[in-house]
């Protein structure tokens, strides 16, 4: 179904019959009286009517015109409620937000933003799902999710990358029962664990990406004694002296604040940095763009 009334002469000539003013109606409208005037013509002469009577330099409406008014006055009103609805679901948008991210992350890191959030946003809800940083990140091409909060790695083309502040970025460490060798050094080079059975994280976590690249560019070929996602375990077997690792420092500071292992900075003072990744060219919704600005306002206030 098509109409030809065009709403912006209807819009023009609603302003004009409320006030009985072309002046008036300009003034409301932000435009000229002479481009009032001309819209006015214009629906005039589209419907062969006259919509007002100008008599001793007064204004008023026309049988037609009261007619049309009637109508307008109803468009109008539609108009501003459609704009209302529009600008409240801005303010507070809604929905189901999917969010790709780490354990350690999530553990570490995420929680008190995403229970800031839910709270300053209620009608959003969030729906977590965890794995490696790069499934996460690919987890946004297959539609599984909408956004991710991963450590950085390389991202496939159409993903689209927003750093977090310095205060998100967290170095590695190596990690060691309290009774080894290199416990206690100020500092430890990767070429010194070469011989040392190491734990580390799975492919795909951006840990496992730093130290890699790390690594390679270093020509260090370590001892790997077995690979795991679960840093919890990692944690237990270097506990009981199976072996060493590297991990995140804020993944380890409550068994090292407790004496159960013992973490050594490495030379260098590799980090691992959060990032916010999203489809790039996608339209984002209001609760999507919400959950980045809250998220990187959030971080940004933190890091004062």
């Amino acid at each position: 179904m098509r109409f030809d009334l065009n709403l912006k002469h209807l819009k023009v000539f609603y302003y004009v019959a409320k006030n009985l003013s072309f002046t008036r109606a300009a003034e409301e409208l932000f435009i000229s009286q002479p481009a009032v005037t001309m819209q006015i013509s214009a629906l005039e002469k589209q419907y062969g009517l006259r919509l007002f009577s100008r008599k001793k330099n007064e204004l008023s409406l026309t049988e037609p015109g009261r007619l049309l008014y009637r109508y307008a006055a109803k468009v109008v009103e539609i108009a501003f409620e459609a704009e209302r609805a529009l600008l409240n679901l801005k303010a507070n948008p809604q929905g189901l937000l999917r969010v790709g991210t780490t354990k350690t992350i999530t553990r570490y890191w995420l929680t008190p933003y995403i229970l800031r959030f839910q709270q300053a946003f209620p009608r959003v809800k969030l729906q977590l799902d965890e794995g490696s940083s790069e499934e996460m990140a690919l987890s946004l091409l297959y539609g599984r999710n909408d956004i991710a909060i991963v450590g950085r790695h390389r991202y496939r083309e159409r993903l689209e990358a927003f750093p977090f502040p310095a205060h998100a970025i967290d170095p590695l460490v190596l990690v060691l029962s309290p009774g080894h060798h290199l416990a206690g050094r100020a500092e430890v080079a990767l070429e010194e664990i070469v011989g040392e059975p190491l734990i580390l994280r799975e492919t795909g976590s951006g840990t496992r990406h730093v130290l890699q690249t790390l690594m390679e560019g270093a020509g260090v070929h370590p001892n790997v004694l077995l690979e795991a996602g679960n840093v919890d375990f990692i944690k237990d077997l270097v506990r009981r002296g199976a072996g060493v690792s590297i991990v995140s420092a804020i993944s380890v500071a409550d068994e090292v604040a407790c004496g159960d292992l013992c973490a050594v900075p490495l030379a260098g003072n590799p980090s691992l940095h959060i990032d916010i990744v999203v489809p790039e060219g996608v339209h984002r919704t209001e609760a999507l763009s919400s959950f980045m600005d809250f998220l990187l306002a959030e971080a940004a206030a933190d890091a004062e």
